[in-house]
């Protein structure tokens, strides 16, 4: 009677692609009798859970993985709501002033009175800017409102998330500019 390595034999079916015991028994020439069925005994529960834990693991890196996404999304969707916030505090300070722009152009032509046409012309063209404390922007100040409202929203939408959700951020309400709302 042959003598075999049964832990040895227990880890390369474990380890191994095997459907069952008598499977592994069979392609490694093992008689399958009574002896080699008391030695085998628990192997096929070992391997169950060998793939269940296996299984779990996958889970949990897929897991992982998808939250880490999601995360992502969040920052991403945070720190664009922060320079946005940015922007609207800058232009909030300058919701009062008015830019005038003004051009000045001079036109000097030189005759030539023995031709009888102008010999030269130069045309110098002079643009003066001006800023302007008036009153401020009702528009302006409306629409720097709407969006620090649409801020606040994917803020707290990020924040208090559905757990149902799969990941996805929706951000449908952004700030219109008047150009937007004509065309609707």
């Amino acid at each position: 009677m042959a003598k075999y390595n049964w832990k040895e034999l227990e880890q390369e079916y474990i380890l191994g692609d095997y459907k069952s015991v008598s499977a592994f028994l069979k392609e490694k020439e093992i008689p399958n009798n009574g002896s080699t069925r008391k030695q085998t005994t628990g192997w096929g529960d070992k391997k169950r859970q060998k793939d269940d834990e296996i299984k779990t693991k996958t889970v949990q890196k897929v897991i992982e993985k998808e939250s880490d996404k999601v995360s992502d999304k969040i920052v991403n969707v945070k720190g664009v709501a922060e320079e946005l916030l940015e922007k609207i505090n800058n232009s909030l300070a300058e919701l009062n002033k008015y830019i005038s722009k003004t051009t000045e152009k001079t036109k000097t032509v030189e005759f030539d009175y023995k031709v009888g046409k102008p010999s030269k012309e130069v045309t110098k063209e002079t643009e003066t800017m001006s800023e302007y404390i008036s009153i401020i922007d009702r528009n302006g100040v409306k629409q720097l409102a709407s969006a620090l409202k649409d801020i606040n929203d994917i803020l707290n939408n990020t924040n208090n998330k559905n757990p149902d959700e799969e990941g996805v951020i929706i951000v449908d309400d952004l700030p219109k500019t008047e150009k937007d709302s004509k065309i609707k």
